[in-house]
């Protein structure tokens, strides 16, 4: 097979790919990308098309990619965070981290023009203004409702990833019922794009790779609509638990999100700034929590955001009608964390009990093979086992609570206190401000002062 070509051009509502006689195009709303500064969105042009397309060479097994556009300034940082999120593809996909990391060092990549863009722009902020990148899941909903009280005044936009079939359908409801509560319009960022990481869709069949840069992705894709709002602040929904790794089979060290990570978060944080002159920052205010923290915090503080929630990507036919698909791993976690924060799952349509034995295989705790890959990691299971044990203290007795009543319970008791300090602590924070995390931190304080 001969190498790719990727051909990509600017259009008036943002940015169109041209690869293999098909479109994919990121659009904007409202004038936004018109109204992009021409020598920022240059630059951003480049990276974003890209970033877009670094994993294509992979999938296709193709080993030279040319394009018809200039170097991306930050090709380094795309390079590092494709490499760092290989493990956790290779583990997802059942391949060989080696063999991956091997062919994508001996990739051949070319430019149409040598001559690399660099940022230049400086960018007029306002310190009460941010953007939030809402998914309407409960990360994205307390960092909204988290960077509301701290009077950052946060506009929400949501990048539409087509692969998801009925995500689209229940967000946009949401979207309008958010709106007609509190007043936020959200921009909807069409990214058909994101086919490029549907090996399905391509034909070669079903992968993680390409996945891995889409925090960052969404970073450099949002800096429009900071723009257009004067924003300080990009803000991310990444709390404590994206921090967390494990060792795959090869013996390499496996994120199960790389791009989500605080670590990652920072050099994100670098491109933004250097984009923008030092304009935009981007950050977590969310950071100190584990997911469990972020749920009681949520449904504790805000119960009228929280009524939103949605973490179900709703991908098969069971989500048409409902926005939990009632039967997958994502439903299955949200479900426990919820009762195990003593709060009613059925408020937000998890009407479903997934503790019943028929989800038993959601739950890596109990030995179940269908779950996400953070339950792989050791707090991944400790957050299973201090969820089942607050489920079972709050009264429930499914049957899985009444499994872990015999199998898990001494261990849960003998580790009480080492639990609650990790999954209710507040963590420390190196991806906001001194100023922000101060008050962030004083907010958290308060909410968990009242535990389960």
């Amino acid at each position: 097979m001969t190498g790719l070509a990727v051909k990509a051009r600017q259009t008036e509502s943002g940015v169109e790919i041209l690869f293999r006689g098909s479109k994919y195009v990121i659009e904007y709303p409202d004038d936004i990308w018109s109204d992009y500064p021409e020598k920022a969105r240059e630059v951003l042009f480049d990276n974003i098309v890209y970033a877009e397309t670094i994993h294509l060479p992979l999938i296709h097994k193709v080993g030279e990619i040319s394009y018809n556009t200039s170097p991306p300034c930050f090709q380094t940082h795309f390079f590092q965070n494709m490499v760092m999120d290989l493990p956790s593809c290779a583990d997802v996909d059942g391949t060989s981290t080696s063999e991956l990391i091997k062919n994508f060092m001996n990739v051949t990549i070319s430019f149409k023009d040598p001559e690399t863009k660099f940022p230049s722009y400086v960018e007029e902020t306002r310190e009460d203004s941010s953007v939030v990148s809402i998914s309407f899941g409960k990360d994205s909903l307390l960092t909204w409702a988290v960077s509301r009280e701290l009077g950052l005044n946060p506009q929400t936009c949501f990048i539409v990833e087509p692969l998801l079939t009925y995500e689209e359908k229940h967000k946009m409801v949401l979207a309008e019922e958010f709106h007609k509560e509190f007043g936020v319009k959200l921009h909807k960022i069409i990214h058909s794009s994101g086919n490029l990481r549907d090996g399905m869709m391509l034909g070669l069949g079903k992968t993680e790779i390409g996945w891995g840069l889409q925090s960052t992705e969404y970073a450099l894709t949002i800096l429009p609509v900071a723009h257009r709002f004067g924003a300080r602040y990009i803000l991310m929904g990444n709390e404590q638990s994206c921090a967390e790794y494990y060792h795959d089979r090869e013996g390499f060290v496996c994120y199960p999100a790389y791009d989500q990570s605080h670590i990652w978060s920072r050099q994100i944080d670098s491109m933004i700034r250097q984009m923008t002159g030092g304009g935009v920052r981007y950050m977590s205010v969310i950071e100190p929590l584990n997911d469990i923290a972020v749920v009681y915090a949520l449904y504790k503080r805000y119960p009228e955001v929280a009524k939103y929630h949605m973490s179900c990507f709703v991908e098969t036919e069971t989500g048409r009608d409902h926005r939990w698909c009632l039967d997958c791993s994502v439903c299955s976690k949200m479900y426990l964390l919820i009762v195990a924060s003593g709060f009613d799952p059925a408020t937000v349509g998890l009407t479903r009990n997934m503790l019943t034995k028929e989800c038993r295989d959601y739950y890596s705790l109990l030995g179940g093979s269908s779950v996400n890959t953070y339950a792989l990691t050791g707090r991944g299971r400790d957050e299973q086992l201090f969820g089942f044990y607050l489920a079972w203290k709050n009264g429930d007795r499914s049957d899985l609570v009444l499994e872990f009543e015999r199998r898990f319970l001494d261990e849960a008791r003998g580790r009480e206190d080492e639990l609650y300090k990790t999954f209710f602590g507040i963590h420390e924070s190196i991806t906001m401000p001194r100023h922000i995390n101060d008050e962030a931190v004083s907010i958290y304080k308060e909410v968990l002062s009242d535990l389960p």
